[in-house]
C-alpha cells in the first residue's frame, strides 16, 4: 500500500483517467481521434500538458458523440490544424520534455538496478558485475517503452471497439525484452567487468533501497508540483 501511494503521481492519473474515458468511446469518433493523438504525441510539448490536451480532445470528443456530430464539425476545422493553433499559443521545449523522461528513467533504472544486485544480500561479495548495470540500464529503457506501447497508446480492435494490445500481444513484448535481457547478460557476464562496491553487498543493497525510496519520492513531488501548472482536476 505505501509503494503504491509513492508509485501514484498526477501524471499517472491524468493518464489513466484519460485512457479509461478513451477505453468506452464509440469505435467511430475513436478512428476521428486517435490520429490527432498521434499528432500531440510527436510534439515537444510537455508530458503533463501533452495530456491535458488530450483530456480536453476526450472531452470534445465525448460531446460530438452526444451531439450526434463529427470531432471534426465540434472542432470546427481539421484536427491537426486545431492541433497546431493549440501547440502555437502553449510552450514547447525539446529539453523539458528530455528532462521528464530522464526522470522517468532515473527511477526505473534505481528499481532495475537493485532488482538485479538483490543477489549480494547472500554472497555479500565486494565487486559488482558490470553486466547488472548495463543490464539496469536496459530493463529501465525496456520498461518505458512497454509502458508507451502497453497503456498509453490504445488502438482499435478488429470490431472497431476501442481496445488496447490484446494479452498475447502484451506477452509477446514482455517476453521479447525478456529475450534481449538474458542475451545482454549472457554477453556481459562473459566479458567479465567487475566494480568494486566499498563496503560489501549488503551495504550497497541496503543503500539501493533507501535511493529506490528516495527516487519514487523525488518523482512523485516533481509531476505533482507540475501538475499543479494546469488546470486539469
Amino acid at each position: 500500500m505505501i509503494l503504491k501511494k509513492l508509485w501514484e503521481n498526477d501524471l499517472i492519473k491524468i493518464r489513466q483517467e484519460n485512457v479509461n474515458r478513451i477505453s468506452v468511446l464509440d469505435g467511430k469518433m475513436w478512428d476521428q481521434l486517435y490520429p490527432i493523438v498521434e499528432y500531440l504525441d510527436s510534439s515537444s510539448l510537455p508530458l503533463f500538458e501533452e495530456e491535458v490536451i488530450k483530456k480536453e480532445l476526450i472531452g470534445m470528443a465525448e460531446e460530438a458523440l452526444i451531439e450526434g456530430i463529427t470531432l471534426e464539425e465540434k472542432l470546427g476545422m481539421p484536427g491537426q490544424e486545431f492541433c497546431d493553433q493549440m501547440l502555437s499559443s502553449r510552450e514547447k521545449s525539446d529539453r523539458r520534455k528530455k528532462g521528464e523522461y530522464l526522470v522517468e528513467f532515473a527511477v526505473h533504472f534505481v528499481w532495475f538496478l537493485t532488482f538485479f544486485s538483490i543477489e549480494t544480500i547472500w554472497t555479500n561479495q565486494i565487486e559488482l558485475d558490470m553486466s547488472t548495470v548495463i543490464l539496469a540500464v536496459i530493463g529501465a529503457a525496456a520498461s518505458l517503452w512497454i509502458h508507451d506501447q502497453i497503456f498509453i497508446h490504445p488502438i482499435t480492435d478488429y470490431r472497431g471497439k476501442i481496445a488496447f494490445r490484446s494479452k498475447k500481444s502484451q506477452a509477446l513484448i514482455i517476453l521479447l525484452v525478456i529475450l534481449c535481457l538474458i542475451f545482454a547478460d549472457w554477453l556481459l557476464w562473459r566479458m567479465d567487468i567487475r566494480i568494486s562496491i566499498p563496503g560489501g553487498g549488503r551495504i550497497f543493497f541496503a543503500g539501493m533501497l533507501v535511493l529506490s525510496y528516495l527516487m519514487l519520492l523525488v518523482r512523485k513531488q516533481y509531476w505533482n508540483r507540475r501538475s499543479k501548472e494546469y488546470e486539469w482536476a
